[in-house]
């Protein structure tokens, strides 16, 4: 092997280790969820089929009746929610699974950032359910996480429940189109405007364009709707004729 050859090789055993590296709480995690999924996360008991068993799945705080724009949970029969008679989202539908709350909150954060991967195969499965096979989307896009989170979290967990869900409806995932091209400071401490200040100019769609295709945006959870709005607003320039929205809780905030 001459000079050439060898350095040649030495980059690619290199870039192979780093991706490995990179990846390596998604590896590992995968594997202890392998081990347990004959266990509900939830009361421990054995010999079921899904992480979550039917009796800890009914206790959940399933979404009964929301706003059908914005999916805010509504005490009344009102089909939207008075927000989204005066101010309408960019979005034109949306869907929630559950409340914000436990032990919901528990489960996404540990779907999120503690790797608890087999979660994703549940919350998806449940979210493709929600979807009507009458009604299906052209494209399923998920929100992207900026490349720094995305290196040191070692996956994207809204790209995990696309897949499930593409899987499930047959149709297709963008998984690398719609780009987050700058590594904002964490929305959850943020109060509405700024939440929707910090998102200005955070999405870029690095692909074809949509030519009147219908998006389905799949996020993990729905607060003040700011990062819904950037990117509805940057996947609608690109194109596409339609955004609709699914999460798997939305919080009471607004």
């Amino acid at each position: 092997m001459n000079l050439g050859e060898n350095i040649g090789a030495k980059a690619i055993m290199v870039a192979i280790v780093t991706r490995l590296n990179s990846h390596r709480q998604l590896i590992s995690s995968k594997l202890v969820d392998v081990l347990r999924a004959n266990r509900c996360v939830l009361c421990h008991g054995r010999g079921i089929r899904h992480c979550i068993c039917a009796d800890c799945s009914a206790d959940l705080p399933w979404l009964m009746s929301a706003c059908a724009r914005c999916a805010r949970p509504l005490s009344d029969d009102a089909e939207r929610c008075q927000d989204c008679l005066d101010k309408p989202p960019s979005w034109q539908r949306a869907y929630a699974l559950f409340n914000f709350s436990f032990p919901i909150d528990r489960l996404i954060s540990a779907l999120k950032y503690h790797g608890r991967l087999v979660l994703a195969d549940y919350f998806g499965q449940r979210l493709a359910d929600r979807i009507d096979s009458d009604d299906l989307p052209d494209l399923i896009i998920p929100v992207p996480i900026h490349a720094k989170r995305l290196q040191q979290r070692g996956y994207n967990q809204t790209l995990l429940l696309a897949r499930v869900m593409a899987q499930r409806l047959k149709r297709s995932v963008s998984a690398h189109q719609l780009l987050r091209v700058r590594d904002t400071r964490m929305q959850k401490n943020l109060n509405a405007d700024e939440r929707h200040s910090n998102l200005a100019g955070a999405f870029v769609w690095h692909g074809p364009p949509l030519a009147q295709q219908r998006v389905l945006l799949v996020d993990d959870v729905l607060t003040t709707g700011a990062t819904a709005e950037a990117i509805s607003q940057c996947i609608l320039a690109a194109g596409a004729r339609q955004v609709d929205l699914i999460v798997i809780a939305r919080t009471l905030a607004r």
